[in-house]
């Protein structure tokens, strides 16, 4: 091997490494929108059920159903819009639901204990101008054992503010 040679390949490897210093650089800086999370609500509708103070009320038998999820960014004049949804019951995964508007069905038997549980709705949220974000809704379910113990008082249809984390 030729000392030229040798002096070309060194040269082509200082090149080539100092091609790569712009691609670190970028590597490690940030976005001024990194932190720049959605400010948005989720308009649920339910049927099946009743939502009444900070919690859901489903009688012992009978199925809760998740009939929409409707994204309402904040930010008004802008879109938003939510990845697939998971639905989760006492921590464990119930399953998806991939289209709009979402519906989902949680069915209680006379296996489900009567008592509380915890519905959680998971999803992706992506509005203009801010950083993909998970978010995360959380209900105290009530499983009542009938339709007597149900409250007077509820709705079917609510907004949630869901807690956001960025992705």
């Amino acid at each position: 091997m030729t000392n030229s040679y040798k002096h070309s390949i060194l040269m082509k490897k200082l090149f080539f490494l100092l091609c790569l210093i712009p691609a670190f650089g970028t590597m490690f800086s940030s976005c001024d929108d990194d932190d720049n999370l959605p400010d948005v609500d989720f308009d649920i509708t339910i049927s099946g059920g009743v939502k009444f103070d900070d919690g859901l009320y489903v009688v012992q038998g009978d199925e809760l159903v998740i009939e929409s999820i409707k994204v309402i960014n904040n930010d008004k004049g802008k879109d938003a819009a939510i990845g697939t949804p998971s639905f989760y019951w006492d921590g464990y995964l119930l399953g998806v639901s991939p289209e709009p508007p979402y519906k989902f069905e949680i069915s209680t038997d006379e296996n489900t204990p009567v008592g509380r549980h915890i519905l959680e709705i998971a999803c992706q949220v992506f509005a203009v101008d801010k950083s993909i974000a998970d978010a995360v809704i959380a209900y105290r379910v009530n499983v009542i054992a009938s339709a007597d113990d149900m409250p007077e008082v509820g709705t079917s249809t609510f907004r949630a503010e869901p807690k956001l984390n960025k992705k």
